[in-house]
């Protein structure tokens, strides 16, 4: 597909970037880059903005575009935190990462659900060169009647991110943005559980509360020990 701005430029990669929070859509995305939408069937055909999410209604037609025109090599990731009126539209909505597009269920093990969650697509699974990404596309042709909701979406390293919690370095081993191994074993076992409980008051987990969530409650305690537990 055919994108404005093609000159190519490569940005030095750094661990991680978000690449629209959509404080400056349309026009502009977070590294400063062209962003927009069209076809579409709200907001004059280019979606709208509803409490700083952006809200995509679709029929049959319609894209979003973000460029990146970036060197992405040290990220393993790219996530979505989106909802769809029905659930479901992972079927039928096309991602599209430079010169790789299928439906975006295809590329993920995520779904797009009612309520808010993360669509999270491995880029060497993928098989997309992030050594030199150009753009990220959502299409909408054939896609029916419906629509999406963003609320950012971002360049991740899920491979190499820790969170240093006392004596342990905190792993997500399940991409689900939760950091669940403290021990390393590459599960959650009983010995996870105690080093979170040992560790919970300290400044590792208490600075970084949406990492150790657990009982999604937007903040930690003793209830995500137990949701850990749970896991087990």
């Amino acid at each position: 597909m055919a994108q404005p701005n093609a000159a190519t430029h490569i940005q030095a990669a750094s661990s991680g970037i978000v690449l629209e929070d959509f404080s400056s859509w349309p026009g502009e995305n977070s590294l400063g880059e062209y962003s927009s939408a069209g076809a579409l069937a709200n907001g004059d055909g280019s979606g709208e903005l509803v409490d700083g999410v952006l809200r995509l209604e679709y029929e049959d037609a319609g894209w979003f575009l973000s460029n990146v025109r970036a060197d992405r090599s040290e990220d393993t990731h790219l996530e979505l935190d989106v909802r769809g009126d029905d659930g479901g539209e992972a079927d039928d909505i096309y991602l599209e990462i430079d010169d790789i597009e299928a439906p975006l269920s295809e590329l993920t093990d995520d779904s797009v659900g009612t309520e808010f969650g993360t669509v999270s697509v491995d880029l060497a699974d993928a098989g997309v060169d992030a050594s030199s990404v150009q753009d990220v596309w959502l299409t909408f042709w054939g896609a029916g009647s419906g629509a999406l909701e963003i609320e950012a979406i971002r360049f991740v390293d899920r491979e190499g991110e820790t969170i240093a919690v006392g004596d342990y370095d905190a792993r997500d081993t399940t991409e689900d943005g939760l950091h669940n191994d403290f021990t390393g074993s590459g599960d959650t076992t009983h010995d996870d559980v105690t080093a979170f409980f040992e560790n919970l008051d300290g400044d590792g987990v208490q600075n970084n509360p949406d990492a150790f969530d657990f009982a999604e409650n937007d903040r930690v305690g003793f209830a995500d020990v137990i949701e850990l537990l749970r896991l087990v």
